[in-house]
């Protein structure tokens, strides 16, 4: 019996070497992600003794210390190499000379962008960041698998610690404990949370986006930009719930209809969403995004007078309502302190506090007069600081009346609006034909729309 386990030692050694020597592993042990004697499938490759490689998925069989099987799924098959058959085998991007340390990092099984990271200020001189707590899931090198809601922590860009709470409690796992990790989710869910986000605390609208393939029905969330005239983006949500981000790059435009029934429409300018009035065959008529012109009179009044005289003028408006309405507040006193912009953002914050997307909406709906005071206050507290800050001035409200046919660009704003108008109405028969009440009636700035329109059927 001893002679014989002499023999079969000898054999044992002169066997091992032979089956070292018929395969080489490429990748670092700890690449592999072992569960009950044989790990994942990952995507990797196998040389075969004759020199051909093939790619793929492989899995191996045995256990870290002897790899007995090396199995392999590609090109539509399923093989199973014994490891004496192979010349070489290995994974897929991962650096056959890393470290043991770098081999240990886990293996993040969803698209980066899924995560939102969040600043959690700095620690000892290094930054700390979290993602936003989702449905994920964690796999430790034991084969342990937690799901819940997962949340990763970087310290100093670097991947520190992941946390999952789960049904049962929470679990902190540190990074070499753990072999891969993703969310239970896919991108789109994930794309679609984010969207909800943005839309939960915002006014929405029905209405209609213009694409290339047509016109579709739903739900349409506006985004201001502060002390523009235009937009940049809005929300569209389908009859079957899809939020959808829309910008002037993804959609020709849209319209929405107010609470009260007024409709906007909205189309592509200069790769921007700006207001349209009217759209014919021969003229377009729609807000100028970019004006240039300055209203004469109100910057000269302001300029003329002290920066504090618009303020005392805005505190008169709303204490003068607050005595009618039997209320106090502190908003001259903020108008003394804050800046042209803070009190933008105050402005548009009561607005949106009272239901509407912005002060001009609330302007033209709103039947809360306390409301509307209150914004004129602010209104006029603005155009002085910006005045008083400005080398040019307050800037008109523009629109261009656009010849579809001669491409030529017509800019009318209210001060000079007559004589604007004029130039292209004198030129009209039709409103040569009409009565001279009716004539007047289109020079009036609050029916530029219906002038276009004549002008449309007349060219």
């Amino acid at each position: 019996m001893k002679g014989f386990r002499k023999i079969t030692l000898a054999i044992c050694f002169l066997y091992y070497p032979l089956l070292v020597a018929a395969q080489t592993n490429e990748s670092p042990a700890g690449a592999y992600q072992w569960k009950r004697g044989k790990t994942e499938f990952q995507p990797g490759y196998v040389v075969l003794k004759s020199g051909k490689k093939m790619e793929g998925k492989i899995s191996l069989k045995g256990s870290e210390s002897q790899i007995a099987e090396v199995l392999y799924e590609g090109d539509g098959k399923e093989l199973t190499f014994p490891v004496g058959s192979l010349k070489a085998f290995g994974l897929i991007g991962v650096n056959p000379n890393a470290s043991a340390a770098a081999a240990t990092q886990p293996i993040n099984e969803s698209p980066e962008s899924m995560y939102e990271w969040q600043g959690r200020g700095i620690v000892m001189g290094k930054e700390i960041k979290v993602t936003v707590p989702r449905a994920g899931y964690v796999v430790l090198r034991n084969g342990t698998r937690y799901e819940g809601e997962l949340k990763l922590r970087k310290k100093a860009g670097v991947l520190d610690d992941i946390d999952i709470k789960t049904a049962t409690g929470k679990e902190k796992f540190d990074v070499p404990q753990v072999a891969r990790y993703g969310y239970t989710y896919n991108v789109e869910e994930v794309a679609q949370g984010k969207l909800s986000k943005e839309t939960k605390y915002k006014k929405s609208f029905q209405g209609n986006i213009y694409t290339a393939s047509g016109k579709m029905a739903g739900e349409i969330t506006l985004f201001s930009i502060l002390g523009k005239r235009y937009k940049e983006k809005i929300i569209f949500k389908s009859g079957v719930g899809e939020l959808k981000d829309c910008t002037p790059q993804t959609i020709s435009g849209f319209d929405y209809v107010t609470s009260k029934g007024n409709r906007f429409v909205y189309t592509v300018i200069d790769g921007k969403f700006v207001e349209e009035q009217f759209n014919g065959k021969t003229f377009q008529l729609y807000m100028n995004p970019n004006p240039t012109s300055i209203k004469k009179f109100a910057t000269a009044l302001l300029k003329g007078a002290a920066q504090a005289g618009t303020q005392a003028a805005a505190s008169a408006i709303i204490k003068k309502d607050q005595e009618k309405n039997n209320y106090d507040s502190n908003i001259d006193s903020i108008i003394n302190v804050s800046s042209a912009d803070q009190l933008i953002a105050l402005r548009e914050k009561f607005a949106n506090l009272a239901g509407y997307e912005n002060a001009q909406e609330a302007m033209n709906e709103s039947g809360n007069e306390s409301l509307k005071n209150n914004l004129s206050a602010l209104d006029l507290a603005i155009q002085g600081k910006q005045a008083a800050n400005s080398e040019g001035g307050i800037l008109n409200e523009e629109w261009i009346i656009h010849n579809k046919i001669s491409n030529e660009n017509t800019v009318v704003y209210k001060g000079e609006y007559k004589n604007q108008i004029d130039v292209l109405l004198m030129g009209c028969d039709k409103y040569l034909e009409l009565p001279k009440s009716a004539q007047n009636d289109l020079q009036k700035w609050d029916n530029l729309a219906q002038a276009v329109k004549l002008l449309d059927n007349c060219y």
